[in-house]
């Protein structure tokens, strides 16, 4: 390795001259908003004075008129307004100082990254996102650094396989047609399936600035697991706008799965397998995504180069999306019309009893209207419920109805009942019997998910492997 002494030098030097200049002129900002402190609290010169002398006081009376009588409700008024204005106009040039004192800095920070940017090793990671120029060769030093940074987000990474934590979106609007299959918590909420968190728990103190850098983190992952990232989607307009054509994106195929716990069992299902394509009626194909990694932008706070799907929180769509990082290659996607697989996709609801002491084990259909009760889990053990449930719903006045479950035949068991409440999703809750004390849900958890990532085909378990049911072709 060539001796980088020189380089080092420089980069010291200038980073020097530039952090100098930018403390000088902050130190002048804070002399002079220390001068006109020190001013103002003496009583000496006045802010603005022809202005203020023009001034009118809010009777519409001229401010230089003789002056009211001392000890008078006019003269108290006219001191008091006086007080004001001065106020005012100290505090709006204190003000722009401190906005010019912040963009000064900012200025700074900028030309010190940018300059170490001109003079870093080419093609190494640079910028507030630390990336590498796209296509750029990955040296082990590089896929050290991607690998420590997308660690450190929660993410997994082996040959081949990356996995990132997440939990199932219970709220998306079925009634239109599915556009992502996993998006970064809170992004398009109403139309993906998985939201990816990382390491953080979805909880009250979880908020969407915590997960920024999660993306990037992602794409890092999927590059130091070996997949080569190609292309976005487009079109040719070669030909003419009116007859462009769509191009698919390119990239390495990405198996795309989901593993979670559910009623006592491990299950592993294929994102393929939970969404409907009606025109070839069948679920999706097993190997229609690509890692077309993310077209680059500039991310307008820091100037430096950002991944469109960071910006976006688009992780895999199976819509033609080029924002998207890992973006759908099958052409029935223009036909603009993928469904929810609702008979495979997971309906659990997860209740809080008390505070935290144990969960109920639960299944929601919004469709038929139905609750089922399973199990009741404290410390790790599932146990199903000796004595029927009842159903608690909220009516106008305040008080509640008391609907019981019945005991269901079917074999998935437990207890079930069905009201247009559970369609509806009004305020009710649930009454179980414990140990001969009665307690109520007063919440419910997220089903927290891994997403899986990978080369090879993923081999679903569980619910994962029952076989798809036939599917009408429209």
């Amino acid at each position: 390795m060539s001796d980088r002494s020189p380089w080092t030098i420089a980069l010291s030097s200038a980073t020097l001259t530039v952090v100098v200049a930018g403390a000088w002129l902050v130190g002048n900002r804070l002399d002079r908003i220390e001068h006109l402190a020190e001013r103002r609290l003496a009583g000496g010169e006045k802010p603005n004075a022809d202005a203020s002398s023009k001034r009118r006081d809010p009777r519409g009376a001229d401010s230089d008129k003789a002056e009211p009588a001392a000890g008078t409700v006019a003269s108290l008024e006219k001191k008091v307004q006086k007080l004001s204005e001065d106020a005012y106009d100290q505090y709006s040039e204190l003000m722009g100082d401190i906005h010019q004192i912040k963009q000064t800095t900012k200025q700074t920070q900028s030309a010190v990254r940018n300059l170490a940017q001109q003079i870093a090793k080419p093609g190494s990671a640079a910028g507030a996102w630390g990336l590498a120029p796209a296509k750029a060769p990955l040296t082990p030093e590089l896929l050290a650094g991607y690998r420590a940074e997308s660690e450190s987000y929660g993410v997994k990474i082996e040959a081949g396989r990356v996995e990132v934590r997440g939990f199932l979106n219970m709220s998306p609007n079925t009634a239109m047609p599915i556009e992502y299959f996993v998006t970064r918590w809170p992004e398009s909420g109403h139309e993906t399936l998985v939201h990816v968190l990382g390491k953080l728990p979805m909880d009250d103190d979880l908020t969407p600035d915590r997960l920024k850098g999660l993306m990037t983190a992602v794409y890092k992952g999927l590059v130091v697991a070996g997949f080569a990232e190609g292309e976005n989607s487009g079109y040719d307009t070669s030909k003419g706008v009116d007859k462009a054509a769509w191009v698919p994106p390119t990239g390495d195929t990405v198996y795309v799965g989901v593993r979670y716990s559910l009623h006592g069992k491990v299950h592993v299902a294929r994102a393929s397998d939970w969404v409907i394509d009606p025109v070839a009626g069948s679920v999706l194909p097993v190997d229609c995504f690509r890692f077309a990694g993310s077209r680059r932008q500039e991310d307008y706070e820091t100037g430096d180069e950002q991944l469109t799907a960071e910006a976006g929180g688009m992780l895999v769509s199976v819509y033609r999306s080029p924002t998207t990082m890992i973006e759908i290659a099958d052409p029935n996607n223009l036909n603009d019309n993928y469904r929810y697989n609702n008979t495979r996709i997971p309906k659990p609801l997860i209740a809080v009893l008390g505070k935290h002491e144990a969960h109920l084990d639960m299944v929601r259909d919004r469709g038929d209207g139905t609750l089922r009760v399973l199990a009741i889990e404290r410390k790790g053990t599932s146990a199903p419920l000796s004595k029927a449930p009842l159903l608690l719903i909220k009516r106008e006045s305040g008080s509640f109805d008391e609907v019981p479950f019945q005991s269901a035949v079917d074999a998935l068991g437990g207890w079930i009942v069905r009201s247009d409440a559970i369609k509806t999703s009004p305020d009710w809750r649930v009454r179980v019997d414990v140990d001969g004390t009665s307690m109520e849900t007063t919440g419910f958890d997220p089903l927290y998910v891994d997403l899986i990532l990978s080369k090879s085909p993923i081999v679903p378990e569980g619910d994962g492997a029952i076989p798809i049911e036939a599917i009408p072709v429209e």
